[in-house]
């Protein structure tokens, strides 16, 4: 994922309402919204995408040369407009899980002429559940209002049930850019490809997949069951899903720096457990430690191993429900 000054906040508040009777029976195919700013959705079969949606070359689009005619095709950009975000939601109805180095999208400093987050008449129709599409829009810095990030948001009778971002068009200082592309094939797999725009100048983040579960919530999907290892994580896979133990290097985006000043970055080395593709049971975040190449000032992968145990998170099909520190 990106790393320019990313903040990730501990609580997702989305305020879905179920449907009133009288609501139940009006046909109307557009978003509703209540005195007290909750949100309904009504469905439109008539709305529902055709599969598959996206950027269908990520997988392809290797070096710079490859990559940039991709982000700046005009004609994609139109095809993601034309899902039509016409509905605005309210800035105090949502919390996103992260925010990047833009006061974004709840600062009362930015213009409040532009609409900063809509939901898509169009959207993904999934079993019994609507994927909705909804688009942050970046108004900060830029005289023209653009979309910065969209979600895609699971439901089912207009309640929520899960979230998570698809795509990124992240402008950053001294011409650094972030981007994330999707694709959604037609057995409704979700591709995600990162790509960052750096002093380095340029780093390909690897391809990751995402599926949507019978419960509704999206989770990471792998193309083949077995046993599976990568420079972030390691664990098995079973029916394309995670399952049982993982042991997972990533960015935590959590834990305070401040608070525990003696750690130099906000890794950890999580031990994780996974049921049917889901978080489960007992989490262990402990200190991650790592030596750094002295010249690249990348870590030396051979050199990680388990620190000090920092807290645990207790999950139930998918649902933190505590969370202690040591």
């Amino acid at each position: 994922m990106p790393k320019i000054n990313i903040a990730y906040f501990t609580i997702l508040l989305f305020l879905f309402s179920c449907y009133s009777k009288a609501q139940t029976e009006n046909k109307a195919a557009n978003t509703e919204e209540t005195a007290n700013g909750s949100v309904f959705f009504t469905t439109n079969k008539a709305d529902c995408i055709t599969l598959p949606f996206g950027y269908s070359e990520i997988s392809k689009r290797l070096t710079v040369d490859s990559v940039l005619p991709v982000i700046q095709n005009e004609s994609k950009l139109k095809e993601l407009n034309a899902l039509q975000f016409e509905k605005a939601i309210k800035k105090n109805l949502i919390l996103l899980p992260e925010e990047y180095d833009v006061f974004l999208p709840f600062s009362k400093n930015v213009s409040e002429k532009y609409d900063l987050i809509k939901i898509a008449s169009h959207h993904l129709c999934y079993k019994d559940y609507t994927l909705y599409f909804m688009a942050v829009y970046n108004t900060v810095r830029y005289a023209d209002p653009f979309i910065e990030k969209i979600y895609l948001v699971s439901t089912k009778e207009g309640k929520l049930i899960d979230m998570k971002r698809i795509y990124l068009n992240h402008q950053g200082e001294m011409g650094f850019a972030s981007y994330t592309l999707f694709n959604i094939d037609k057995n409704n797999i979700i591709a995600l490809q990162d790509y960052e725009f750096t002093e380095s100048p340029f780093t390909l983040q690897p391809l990751q997949k995402y599926q949507i579960l019978p419960s509704g919530k999206l989770a990471r999907y792998y193309d083949h069951d077995g046993p599976y290892k990568n420079n972030e994580e390691q664990g098995v896979v079973k029916n394309h899903s995670k399952e049982g133990k993982w042991i997972e290097f990533k960015l935590n985006g959590y834990l305070d720096l401040q608070k525990y000043p003696d750690f130099t970055d906000p890794y950890t080395y999580l031990e994780a457990e996974y049921k049917n593709g889901l978080p489960d049971g007992t989490w262990k975040f402990y200190k991650l430690l790592q030596q750094y190449n002295e010249e690249t000032g990348e870590p030396i992968l051979s050199t990680r191993k388990k620190g000090p145990l920092i807290y645990t998170e207790m999950y139930k099909e998918g649902v933190l429900e505590k969370r202690e520190f040591q």
